[in-house]
């Protein structure tokens, strides 16, 4: 107490200076108009940079959460518009638009070799998403592979880099078809087989996914043709750039054919007769 008396008692000329100052101050803001709106301006403009900062770092910290979202609405957008089939028979099925003969669950990748002959993934979704075994995994831009085996929150996927890979595949231009496979060295190519010479392939054409196997949906860009041999009026070999970097998958989608089990069911019944 005596240490406050004495700190008082040395300054109090300058105590009394900065209070009497600041009277005069408050006066002078409260007496002129153009003073006081100035003196609010300059506070509006501190406190509103102080808010953005602020928010600034919140946002910063719910990023994931926004990504989340946004993960969500992907799924969507891409159930209603990038992969509706038109086409489709009209059926009614909770969460699905009755145009789409697919569904699409989003999924994040967690494992992802590609070096090895054979390479399986693993996604972090399963059973309780709706997710089975033989289901397509997708991009926008690309085929990533088949579902293996599901557990309840997981799945293993065959990669596109798989050595018993076998995509159904066609040429954009003029809907020739044929099977994509892997010879297990550069993960950026792929080879197509069974192209007829009469399709005459040109390097920079488009290969795009054939429609004509339950996993994929047709038409969903794979890759360009790079290289192409001919022996004896017959293509040999047929390489494909792919569009999707393979070494770098993240977020991919599961198809859901929902039609699926009523097509495999017609064709084996016509297998039998």
């Amino acid at each position: 107490m005596s240490r406050s008396i004495s700190f008082f008692s040395k300054n109090k000329t300058v105590l009394l200076f900065l209070s009497l100052e600041f009277i005069a101050f408050v006066f002078i803001i409260n007496s002129h108009s153009f003073h006081q709106s100035k003196f609010l301006n300059s506070a509006n403009v501190i406190s509103g940079t102080i808010l953005s900062k602020t928010n600034a770092v919140k946002d910063y910290f719910s990023l994931n959460k926004q990504n989340k979202a946004l993960l969500v609405e992907n799924e969507l957008l891409i159930n209603r518009l990038l992969f509706a089939d038109k086409k489709a028979t009209n059926i009614k099925i909770t969460g699905v638009d009755s145009i789409l003969k697919y569904k699409y669950i989003q999924a994040r990748v967690i494992n992802n070799p590609y070096s090895k002959r054979n390479n399986i993934l693993t996604i972090n979704k399963g059973e309780a998403h709706g997710i089975k075994p033989d289901m397509g995994v997708v991009l926008p831009n690309g085929v990533v592979g088949i579902t293996m085996n599901v557990s309840q929150n997981y799945t293993t996927v065959l990669s596109l880099l798989h050595s018993q890979s076998k995509i159904n595949a066609e040429i954009k231009k003029n809907h020739h078809y044929g099977s994509l496979h892997w010879n297990g060295e550069d993960f950026t190519k792929v080879f197509l087989d069974d192209i007829p010479i009469q399709a005459n392939v040109q390097i920079g054409d488009t290969i795009i996914s054939g429609g004509k196997s339950v996993f994929f949906p047709k038409g969903i860009p794979i890759g360009t043709i790079t290289d192409i041999s001919i022996n004896n009026k017959a293509y040999t070999s047929i390489t494909v750039n792919l569009f999707i970097d393979m070494s770098s998958l993240f977020n991919v989608y599961v198809v859901k054919n929902i039609q699926k089990d009523e097509q495999l069911e017609l064709e084996k019944q016509s297998l039998d007769e």
